[in-house]
């Protein structure tokens, strides 16, 4: 068959958006994972080794997941309200409140650095630090996935296990500054690296090329004009039940591993390791999100979501079990290593079912809702509790409470996660450069 001139023309346009299309894909994913790791290895330093930096101010376990479940607490209320705000608003976009709030963390950070070693000083504004940090984490996800829900093929696993890397090397390097220099050098170390987290949310913008309506029906660009009023939470609480299931079951799971991460320090010191240990653990379970996160793409294509959440599931309650049975360094290194298929699994699975799961004008809070949940509530409950009973019981009833509970949201995961219904395509399209050119009025053959 010879093609027409204008078929040739049509095609040339298709085939030039494509190339367009890719090209900002991978500046954006590159973009994101800047973003992703910048932001990780602030969290490395300001999160991460809190309970360093809080030990070295004189502040007992107890307080310190007090400070951390606080946070937590505060991010729940915040989350919500942010995310709400962006899903409505059609004058303040959602990277702009990011940097605005980015702008207070960096305020915040420096009157800690500058102010005398207050306990009350160091209290408040380790609490708002971390909340707005926790507050920031999902709406990364929400800025990657606009633009992804405009037709750009971006690799969000790779991007976030970028983030991962950055992390593992942080937690080599600051574990080995902290021992060389003391708790001291952690905050300097946050604040440089902050100025990375703007700088990258500042460069994450694209101007997506001109499509005619047609192109953006076949490419299933979604249209902004399109939105519709988003809900406010009590009516999506009540259209989103089994979600909200998930969700408890989703704070139940993170609950060991929020555990693990805040009190690393403690069950490696129980087991005869040290900070530089705890630098290397971190760096191990980091380096493995790496290969998952960056292959997922490939991975959901052969294994649906809902399946992948329920998988990395079960290795979460694994991990848990491991650490609590863990008598040297060594296995606690090898309990890390399950973040691979847990941690590494579940964050892309679960930012790309919700995407699939939430209707587009509540996405954004439907996104923060994971935050809420593996944040807001696992954060303040494992903090809270976990200092509580390191302090009353020691690190072996603190890691068997956490895996039982663990254990428990596993089971809720099971129940709750199914898959996304999807509303039907009505017309398949086999030819994209026969339905460009098809004029206005003419009928097509139905595919059978």
């Amino acid at each position: 068959m010879i093609c027409t001139g204008a078929e040739r023309f049509i095609k040339v346009i298709i085939l030039t958006n494509e190339v367009i299309m890719e090209t900002i894909a991978k500046r954006l994913t590159l973009k994101f994972g800047f973003i992703q790791s910048s932001y990780w290895i602030s969290q490395c330093a300001i999160n991460s080794f809190a309970a360093v930096y809080l030990h070295a101010k004189d502040f007992e376990n107890t307080q310190i997941g007090f400070i951390l479940s606080f946070a937590a607490i505060l991010s729940m209320l915040l989350q919500p309200l942010v995310a709400s705000f962006a899903d409505k608003s059609k004058k303040i976009t959602l990277r702009y409140m990011m940097l605005v709030l980015m702008f207070i963390v960096m305020g915040l950070g420096v009157l800690l650095y500058l102010l005398p070693n207050s306990f009350l000083l160091i209290t408040i504004i380790y609490i708002l630090i971390n909340a707005i940090e926790y507050t920031l984490n999902p709406l990364f996800n929400s800025l990657a996935m606009e633009y992804m829900n405009q037709g750009v093929p971006m690799n969000y696993g790779l991007g976030r296990g970028m983030g991962s890397i950055a992390f593992a090397v942080m937690s080599i390097f600051l574990g080995f500054l902290v021992n060389r220099f003391g708790a001291d050098a952690i905050l300097p170390v946050f604040l440089l690296c902050y100025l990375l987290v703007i700088l990258s949310t500042f460069l994450f913008r694209e101007k997506l090329p001109s499509l005619s309506e047609e192109q953006k029906a076949l490419y299933g660009i979604q249209e902004a004009e399109a939105k519709e009023e988003s809900s406010n939470l009590l009516t999506f609480f009540l259209n989103h039940k089994t979600f909200m299931v998930m969700l408890c079951g989703i704070a139940m799971l993170f609950y060991s591993h929020i555990l693990i991460n805040t009190f690393l320090i403690n069950i490696m010191e129980n087991v005869g390791g040290n900070s530089s240990d705890m630098g290397v653990s971190l760096s191990i379970s980091a380096a493995l999100e790496l290969p998952t996160m960056a292959l997922f793409i490939l991975i959901v294509r052969k294994i649906k979501g809902s399946s992948l959440i329920k998988i990395s599931a079960f290795f979460f309650t694994i991990k848990a079990l491991i650490t609590l049975l863990a008598t040297n360094v060594a296995l606690v290194h090898l309990s890390m290593s399950f973040q691979l298929i847990s941690f590494a699994l579940f964050t892309p699975a679960s930012i790309y079912y919700v995407n699939d799961l939430i209707e587009r004008e509540n996405r954004v809070k439907g996104q923060s809702m994971l935050g809420v949940a593996n944040i807001g509530i696992a954060g303040t409950l494992a903090n809270l509790t976990g200092g509580r009973l390191l302090d009353t019981f020691g690190v072996g009833k603190m890691l068997l409470v956490g895996t039982i509970v663990t254990a428990l949201g596993f089971v809720l995961i099971l129940l709750s996660v199914k898959d996304p219904v999807k509303a039907p395509i009505e017309k398949p399209i086999a030819d994209p450069v026969e339905e460009l050119l098809r004029e206005p009025g003419a009928t097509k053959e139905p595919a059978i």
